[in-house]
């Protein structure tokens, strides 16, 4: 994930920001009149959780560690159709002016602001990384975990508590636009629903555990 996306968003975001290239704007009145929280950067960091735990609670079994491979893989190149768009439809985000506003000098928040900033600049807007991520591992989590018990029950609760709480810091944070949340949601749901659970299904298989340990055994 490192090196085939957190690297390639980088060098994106930063080339964005050098050529200033800006294909529409999705700024609404919504957007400019939404609070900034700066304790949000809390839940907005929780991000980084998501990946090590869609690789580390999908160990079951056998058939769950082919489809733990197969979900990083389709991850990875969703994410790179992303990447396309933000090449080809950049969008600066222009909602950063609170936060200067707000965090005065000597704020606990101030620093860590400043370095998120220095890292990501405001570009990579639309459709928000931030959802798209996070939802497709919330959604391999409810799959592999579905809700057959209280526990499991309580526990799909505080998922989706913890990730309602990530989705909307992308907002409180003037990282994102509410468009980007929405395209965000809507790339996700689409990337799940057609071709990610599919093939999901199919690595159930019999007949496909035994096409992938020959091709995993070459």
């Amino acid at each position: 994930m490192g090196l085939f996306n957190a690297i390639p968003y980088t060098s994106i975001n930063h080339l964005s920001n050098y050529l200033q290239r800006k294909a529409f704007d999705p700024t609404l009145s919504f957007d400019t009149h939404l609070w900034f929280l700066p304790w949000m950067f809390i839940p907005y960091i929780t991000l980084y959780l998501y990946y090590p735990a869609a690789a580390l609670f999908g160990n079951k079994n056998d058939t769950m560690w082919r489809q733990n491979i197969i979900f990083h893989q389709m991850m990875t190149i969703s994410c790179w159709y992303v990447f396309l768009v933000f090449i080809i439809a950049p969008v600066e985000i222009d909602l950063r002016g609170p936060i200067k506003e707000q965090l005065k000098e000597g704020s606990f928040w101030l620093p860590v602001y400043d370095f998120m900033h220095s890292i990501d600049t405001p570009w990579n807007s639309w459709p928000s990384l931030h959802v798209v991520q996070s939802t497709q591992v919330v959604f391999v989590l409810r799959y592999w975990f579905p809700s057959e018990t209280k526990k499991v029950q309580y526990l799909h609760w505080c998922l989706l508590f913890a990730w309602s709480m990530l989705i909307i810091s992308t907002m409180f944070t003037k990282q994102h636009y509410l468009w980007d949340v929405v395209t965000g949601l809507g790339y996700a749901v689409v990337t799940w629903r057609y071709w990610m659970r599919p093939a999901l299904d199919r690595a159930g298989t019999e007949e496909f555990a035994a096409d992938f340990d020959r091709a995993m055994n070459v």
